[in-house]
């Protein structure tokens, strides 16, 4: 079996060497090294990181403030049922574009460019994953689940949990109502419609327990706030949350 891999590899990198993949994002060939990762050595540089530091709340970007801001306006003005938010990328250019693909367009095969950017985001972020028990994607309900084929939020969860040895908790948390979609609504009514629409599931026990949250994009923290709040009820001792990109 594992020389049959090794075969397997190693004709794909043949292939892909003589026949090399094309930018999902602009269409040229992706001639560098990574190229299961189908994004070009030009569209990869224009990926836009989330400079630190950050809002403790939100992951919002704090560069160019004092440096005993720690919180931004935008959450001062309202309480959250988790400790702390991080996001890794903006949602803007090249990371919009690819997550619209993998979602809209069921591109799959970017997860491996979603995974490898949010494994390294991790590696220079310990303080995420210390202490950590486990960690959840945000559920998508059934109907939604069936349509898409796929829960992108879960396919990040996977790939933390294999790269770290952590352990997937993502069956202990239901989306038990189907929404109308987020976009579109604005900063309060996007709380309101999510309000109900999770519950935990399944028989490990959340009491006493530190957890990560996952997702692929932070707008306003409406659904990560109810999906925090939820696992709070049921015992959870910290809650923290991670998103692949934050959004304005």
């Amino acid at each position: 079996m594992y020389i049959s891999s090794l075969a397997k590899k190693g004709f794909t990198g043949l292939v892909n060497l003589a026949y090399p993949p094309f930018c999902v994002i602009c269409n040229k060939k992706v001639l560098h090294t990574r190229q299961d990762l189908l994004i070009c050595e030009g569209c990869f540089n224009k990926i836009k990181k989330n400079p630190p530091p950050y809002c403790k709340k939100c992951g919002r970007s704090l560069s160019g403030l004092a440096d005993n801001v720690q919180i931004c306006w935008e959450c001062s003005e309202r309480s959250f049922h988790y400790e702390r938010s991080w996001s890794c990328f903006l949602y803007d250019g090249v990371v919009k574009d690819a997550i619209h693909l993998l979602k809209y367009s069921k591109k799959v095969s970017l997860t491996n460019l979603f995974c490898f950017l949010l494994t390294g985001f991790l590696r220079e972020n310990t303080e995420i994953l210390k202490d950590i028990d486990g960690i959840l994607a945000v559920p998508l309900h059934a109907v939604k689940l069936r349509e898409r084929e796929f829960n992108q939020a879960h396919m990040l969860t996977e790939a933390i949990v294999k790269e770290f040895n952590t352990s997937d908790f993502s069956g202990c948390l239901r989306r038990i109502a189907a929404t109308a979609p987020q976009s579109g609504l604005d900063r309060n009514k996007r709380f309101d419609n999510v309000k109900g629409t999770f519950a935990v599931t399944g028989s490990r026990p959340m009491r006493g327990k530190n957890l990560l949250i996952v997702d692929d994009l932070f707008t306003t923290g409406a659904t990560l706030n109810e999906c925090a709040g939820v696992l709070s009820k049921a015992g959870a001792k910290t809650i923290r949350c991670l998103t692949f990109a934050r959004g304005s």
